[in-house]
């Protein structure tokens, strides 16, 4: 009868270790920015953390089942409390510890921030007759990584004497705090037309980060080959708080 109770101890707390395995893993995936491509974050909290919170779970409940010698069911719904208590705990230790070392959004007076750029295009580099998502895009890399998709302004492109004006305002969000940030920028269909531009903002940026950069220019391809002078992809930024 007490393996039998342990083992029903036991076994509800599993299922509990892996609901709050699946919302923990859910919610530290996508703050450590897991990729998901072909299905790849789901995976890993489905059969990965899920399982390991049964496991966890389980064992918790087994050993709180094992050492319990209060008989009938008040003993046994003290138990399972006991045991829930306790991968509840757990589960919210890990949780926390895992959220405090994360590289968390930095925020400019309690709001997230959003980079505002414009791209200076040469006139060395052939622009698009009809530009478009498909031959003229940019994006964020924070650590060699993709951070975040940037839209452009299509219909707000300009040109100035003789190189075109490419805004992209407030569509590309800070989302770690990391001083290494790169804007890259893509002309398609040219050689060396997609090149990566250093963005020299602090991992936390200030008030002083609000107004507008000197234009600067792009440091190399890609493939990381150098890019010649006359072909150098110019950007200019600065950050914008997010308005509630």
């Amino acid at each position: 009868m007490r393996a039998l109770r342990a083992l029903a101890v036991a076994c509800l707390t599993a299922i509990a270790g892996g609901f709050i395995a699946l919302f923990s893993s859910a919610y530290l995936t996508d703050l450590y920015k897991v990729s998901n491509f072909e299905g790849g974050r789901g995976m890993l909290i489905i059969f990965f953390f899920v399982p390991v919170g049964l496991l966890i779970g389980f064992v918790v409940g087994l050993i709180f089942g094992l050492r319990s010698r209060k008989p009938g069911f008040s003993g046994f719904a003290k138990t399972l409390g006991f045991a829930l208590a306790s991968i509840i705990v757990l589960g919210g230790a890990v949780t926390g510890a895992a959220y405090l070392v994360a590289s968390k959004p930095p925020l400019l007076n309690g709001k997230s921030l959003v980079l505002d750029f414009e791209l200076k295009i040469p006139s060395t580099l052939q622009f698009p007759a009809e530009p478009s998502e498909n031959n003229l895009h940019a994006a964020l890399y924070t650590n060699n990584r993709e951070d975040d998709h940037a839209t452009i302004d299509y219909k707000a492109i300009r040109r100035e004497d003789e190189s075109m004006i490419v805004p992209g305002t407030g569509t590309a969000t800070l989302m770690s705090q990391n001083s290494h940030r790169e804007l890259l920028a893509s002309v398609e269909n040219q050689a060396g037309g997609t090149q990566f531009i250093p963005v020299a903002l602090p991992a936390a940026p200030g008030k002083e980060d609000e107004k507008w950069s000197d234009w600067i220019p792009a440091s190399n391809t890609f493939d990381l080959a150098p890019v010649p002078q006359p072909e150098r992809i110019l950007a200019r930024y600065r950050v914008r708080k997010v308005p509630d």
